[in-house]
């Protein structure tokens, strides 16, 4: 089973999927689900001039019972008014029941694959969504920790620690913590990219990896002998690399990805190279969940301007894991 939310509904999550409609012109072996407002997407679709999609409109999940286009509304006597005059209250609110109906839906299994639009984190907060993020969400709803890694064409790149303020991050770093990220790293550069004996680089957490301890010792005192621990277990690994030298690296066909230590350190290398073409796998859980590599680009909405390309891939990649 694929299953779309549909994120927060000021945004272009709606504009993106409607802008992929040949990737809907082809019928699947298993149900598609789409979780989300039905009245903010018909209220977008009679202002924007969608095309009409041949949804079989459900409530419950024992209603999707065979292969077609399937549509869980999650209103709860919403007022039929555009998203730009929704609080972020009222959005927060339509993004989390979207991701709470999952907790009734299907089972984690290797024939599950969840596309999750991007949400406002803020919004979400008001509404009493208790994850900093949708990483954090589906490691508890499928009661494993898994691993943020943002792949594109050219450099994958996996976080050690996700959303944490860089105060606390030194503190977050221990040998037990890099050991099992580097497992599951090579675990999905397996499963979900098919890499057979996967290349892993990881990033030093201080400047030229601590210099010999002239710029803090936690790259000879943690990163390296949970290396050693990594290698000895058989995984293809070699570090800490300082960071400055390491994506270049990467990128130019060195690793297969990059271990980084923390969100930015990660992250603004993949995004300066691929800002367009990104994914955000959850890697290491038991089912798929892939997601853009944007926020909701609220200042877009409505303007018909977005690119879907990072959308694009993501369905892509969520249809090739399920084999379809």
């Amino acid at each position: 089973m694929l299953i779309i939310t549909l994120g927060d509904p000021l945004s272009v999550n709606q504009e993106c999927l409607v802008k992929l409609a040949d990737l809907w012109a082809k019928p699947y072996p298993r149900p598609v689900v789409l979780i989300g407002s039905a009245v903010q997407w018909e209220l977008q679709a009679q202002r924007f001039g969608y095309p009409s999609w041949p949804f079989q409109m459900v409530k419950r999940w024992d209603e999707v019972q065979r292969s077609g286009l399937y549509f869980m509304s999650i209103d709860a006597k919403e007022a039929a008014v555009d998203a730009a005059s929704l609080s972020p209250l009222e959005r927060g609110q339509i993004a989390t029941r979207a991701l709470m109906a999952l907790k009734e839906g299907p089972k984690p299994s290797r024939s599950l694959a969840v596309v999750t639009a991007p949400i406002d984190k803020h919004a979400c907060a008001l509404a009493g969504f208790a994850f900093p993020g949708q990483t954090e969400f589906f490691e508890n709803l499928w009661g494993q920790q898994g691993l943020m890694l943002l792949a594109g064409s050219r450099l994958r790149v996996a976080l050690a620690t996700n959303h944490l303020p860089l105060s606390q991050v030194t503190a977050a770093v221990n040998e037990p913590l890099i050991v099992r990220k580097l497992h599951l790293l090579e675990r999905s550069l397996k499963e979900v990219y098919q890499i057979a004996a996967p290349r892993l680089g990881v990033a030093a957490l201080n400047p030229h990896a601590g210099d010999g301890g002239l710029f803090g010792d936690e790259d000879s005192r943690i990163l390296a002998p949970a290396i050693d621990q990594a290698r000895a277990q058989g995984l293809n690994v070699t570090g800490p690399h300082p960071a400055d030298t390491l994506f270049f690296r990467a990128y130019h066909g060195a690793f297969d990805a990059v271990l980084a230590m923390y969100h930015d350190q990660g992250l603004g290398p993949l995004k300066s190279l691929h800002f367009y073409d990104a994914v955000n796998v959850t890697g290491g859980l038991p089912a798929l969940r892939i997601s853009p590599d944007h926020g909701p680009a609220a200042d877009l909405y409505g303007r018909f301007e977005a690119r879907d390309d990072s959308f694009r891939l993501a369905l892509e990649q969520a249809l090739r894991y399920l084999g379809w």
